[in-house]
């Protein structure tokens, strides 16, 4: 195969379908047949030019696949396997791997490293990012185990346990996926904040104990009317934003805990006083890595195959590779009722 197609950031809110270099994978990576990628919030940050996109490599990074090709060294893996991955490699020896903390790895990179992702036909993957799916997985399924994973994360890394209360903020892919999580953990009481009416029917079939509407409630006023002033025991802040993180600080409890898991990208004016006094914890969730005794990748698979989650509600949109320009538009456009956007590459 001389090329393939691919979707490239040509400029800010531009991505055109190019015709690029299919090149076979290098030792220690594997080559995927796309079949099924997501529109993260990080793309959509290039997308709009707060993050700086690499104008030369298709992104995409929720990814669902089959192997196409194997690289030399390679092992565990055949042509043919249902797989995802993981947004990033690494190296398995160094400190932080070795204590399981591998999205920490001193020698971390992007999956692709320099190839393509998710948004062409074919992606590169390192092979320490790769996780086999049962075959009878949908490939829509599949694409969901990494924003999923990112969810897991940030409830592992706040502790919420069935004793706690937890709050959400923000109403978009990750925050909804925060409350599938929580709720199917157990906690003993989960509170959302949303922007837009499709939003707050999807908490709603999520099961969501309260909804908070920005649009129309304070939110400081209505957690303070919920806990009679204590507070939540969590709070899981997924929008990113001086607002955002005020909102966070304000209406957790007491010794609570903030959980930072948005993709903040600019310097913020934040009040800090409110963690002096209170002294809450507050801490971040980087992707994913071990949380317990398993990866959150793993246990992202297992709440699927489960049927913990209802990933079919999350999946709002679903486009062709070809109709990726769109496809970005209706993803960045929350007004038009998407949640989550899917490219989908239907190969027979």
């Amino acid at each position: 195969m001389a090329s393939m197609k691919a979707a490239l950031y040509t400029d800010i809110r531009e991505i055109q379908i190019q015709d690029v270099d299919y090149t076979s994978p290098e030792p220690g990576y594997l080559t995927l047949n796309t079949r099924c990628t997501g529109i993260c919030g990080s793309d959509l940050h290039n997308y709009f030019g707060e993050w700086k996109p690499d104008l030369g490599v298709a992104a995409g990074h929720e990814v669902c696949g089959t192997v196409a090709e194997i690289g030399a060294g390679v092992t565990g893996f055949q042509i043919g396997d249902l797989v995802t991955m993981e947004c990033f490699s690494h190296c398995g020896v160094c400190l932080y791997c070795r204590k399981g903390l591998y999205n920490h790895c001193l020698e971390r990179k992007w999956f692709a490293h320099g190839s393509h992702g998710g948004f062409a036909e074919y992606t590169t993957v390192h092979a320490s990012s790769l996780y086999l799916l049962p075959d009878d997985m949908t490939f829509e399924e599949g694409t969901l185990v990494e924003p999923l994973a990112v969810a897991h994360r940030a409830l592992a890394q706040s502790g919420a346990s069935y004793q706690d209360r937890v709050a959400i903020i923000g109403g978009g892919t990750i925050g909804q996926l925060c409350l599938a999580v929580a709720k199917a953990i157990g906690v003993k009481e989960t509170l959302i904040t949303v922007k837009y009416p499709h939003q707050a029917r999807l908490a709603n079939d999520l099961g969501a104990d309260h909804i908070i509407a920005i649009t129309q409630d304070d939110v400081p006023v209505s957690v303070q009317d919920l806990t009679s002033g204590s507070g939540m025991d969590v709070v899981i802040e997924t929008i990113g934003g001086a607002r955002a993180f005020n909102e966070a600080t304000t209406i957790v409890r007491k010794r609570g805990t903030v959980v930072l898991v948005a993709g903040y990208f600019e310097d913020l004016e934040v009040n800090l006083s409110r963690i002096v006094w209170s002294e809450a914890i507050i801490t971040g969730s980087n992707c994913y890595g071990f949380s317990h005794m398993q990866t959150d990748f793993q246990a992202a698979i297992d709440l699927i195959i489960a049927g913990r989650i209802p990933f079919t509600k999350l999946v709002t949109h679903r486009y062709p590779l070809e109709d990726i320009k769109e496809a970005f538009r209706i993803a960045a456009d929350k007004s038009s009722g998407a949640v989550k956007v899917h490219v989908v590459q239907d190969k027979h």
